[in-house]
């Protein structure tokens, strides 16, 4: 590789990292980086948009440890109701490739949530109801993350949630 593309390339790298957003990794380099675990995760909610029928609700994924960690994979999105109950089916991984996302120290990545609104689609295949909350869990980690979310939903396996990968 000639000197030029390797400037270039690292140029590239470092304005990345220094936008605060989170490095995707190849993953041979990947692997030796300690996976990430709940302690050292903050997540909260960090809006949503919408797109004709949809919405996509965001979560922030920050390493608030001291040394860079690892995700990878989709997580899996549960609704509650105001009782904390259970609402619907669980999400299903959207058709987007997942890749491995390294996190160094106070960088972030995001989850996506994405779910049809009720108002498009007929109501006997969604069975709509309002949800207060929403279970966040990443992709191989046991711990559970409840995040606030006010909004009507469908409950059916033919509209559930759609889960986007970390780093989407």
């Amino acid at each position: 590789m000639s000197l030029v593309r390797r400037v270039v390339g690292a140029a590239a790298v470092l304005a990345l990292a220094a936008s605060g957003a989170a490095l995707v990794a190849r993953p041979a380099s990947a692997s030796r980086t300690a996976a990430c675990f709940a302690p050292h995760l903050r997540l909260v909610r960090a809006g949503t948009e919408g797109a004709l029928s949809h919405r996509y609700v965001k979560f922030r994924i920050t390493n608030t440890g001291r040394h860079a960690c690892r995700l990878y994979g989709y997580p899996t999105f549960r609704y509650r109701d105001t009782s904390g109950r259970a609402v619907g089916v669980r999400s299903e991984p959207a058709g987007v490739r997942a890749r491995v996302v390294t996190l160094a120290p106070g960088r972030h990545t995001r989850v996506t949530l994405g779910y049809v609104v009720p108002a498009v689609t007929l109501h006997r295949q969604c069975q709509a109801t309002r949800v207060a909350s929403v279970d966040v869990r990443l992709a191989f980690r046991p711990h559970v993350y409840s995040q606030p979310l006010r909004a009507r939903v469908c409950t059916t396996k033919l509209y559930r949630p759609v889960a986007y990968p970390a780093g989407f």
